[in-house]
């Protein structure tokens, strides 16, 4: 998906190299398995950016890339662990490979390592970074206990998956010594990407579509909270009023898509780079969308 560009190489870069440095040992090839998976990458990919959109060389900011991509992969593997999950990014779970032990002490190293990547950094960019991982936990134990009205579904994915998101474009400002103002756009522009994502994995999985991963629970989202408001809605089978749930869905995506381009747009920094956080956006939402719509023939 961001194989074109040069950002994306460097981080799978660091990223082998730190493969290469791992322990030999058990820990070692779990650690191991879990980073060499292929991903997007585009939490670090937005922070790089961001850091580039105001100034500042993919070389001052690629620990910090690191460290959330590190944290990134830590909350995948403990969120196969609570879930039970059993395939990930195609290939099956560390938790399915190595156990729920071994798993959940990779996904612990995967954390301090992380810690000690963004040590470097300044107090502002340690806050932000270890706000969003307390965040991302707090989100975590609200899945758990299954969110009942949109609101409470909002306050899940802010946590679990926007946080990251705005963490990762805020970090890059923070870098860069930007201002409160253009700090604060980029937050907004991470977090609005990240709960349009979210928003749209959760209606991919109603829907049934191959995402590449399967858990044995399922948690409620907004699809399903909106369709349960109707009983003949529950199953994306019942096509007239799965149709109206969807639609919403549709409709709450595109308005976080364009909440993010917003923020993007007000921000002062090289129009190059804001333009490639910009198609971020499209490339994370397009082609799911389109799938949902050709799913339930909305186009």
């Amino acid at each position: 998906m961001f194989s074109a560009r040069d950002e994306y190489h460097l981080i799978n870069k660091e990223l082998a190299a730190l493969v290469r440095d791992l322990p030999d040992s058990p820990l070692g090839e779990i650690l191991s398995y879990v980073l060499s998976a292929p991903g997007k990458r585009v939490r670090p990919l937005i922070l790089i950016l961001s850091a580039e959109a105001l100034g500042t060389p993919p070389a001052q900011s690629i620990s910090a890339a690191l460290a959330i991509e590190l944290v990134h992969a830590a909350s995948l593997v403990h969120d196969d662990i609570l879930d039970h999950g059993i395939e990930r990014r195609g290939s099956p779970s560390a938790l399915e490979r190595f156990g729920p032990e071994a798993s959940l002490l990779a996904g612990d190293w995967l954390i301090s390592r992380s810690i000690d990547l963004i040590s470097g950094y300044s107090q502002p960019v340690i806050q932000a970074f270890s706000r969003a991982c307390m965040d991302m936990s707090e989100g975590e134990l609200m899945d758990l206990s299954c969110a009942g009205s949109p609101e409470d579904y909002y306050q899940c994915i802010t946590r679990k998956t926007a946080s990251l998101f705005s963490a990762s474009a805020k970090i890059g400002g923070l870098i860069s010594g930007a201002g409160k103002e253009d700090v604060a756009r980029l937050e907004s522009y991470g977090l609005h990407l990240g709960l349009g994502y979210q928003v749209l994995d959760d209606l991919e999985e109603f829907l049934g579509l191959d995402q590449g991963k399967s858990s044995q629970k399922t948690s409620v989202t907004l699809p399903m909270i909106y369709a349960s408001r109707n009983p003949l809605a529950a199953s994306p089978d019942t096509d007239s009023d799965a149709t109206t749930a969807l639609q919403m869905c549709i409709k709450v995506i595109d308005d976080h898509c364009n909440q993010a381009k917003r923020a993007l747009q007000a921000l002062n920094g090289e129009e190059e780079k804001k333009l490639q956080l910009l198609e971020i956006v499209d490339e994370m939402t397009c082609r799911g969308l389109q799938r949902c719509r050709s799913q339930k023939s909305l186009c």
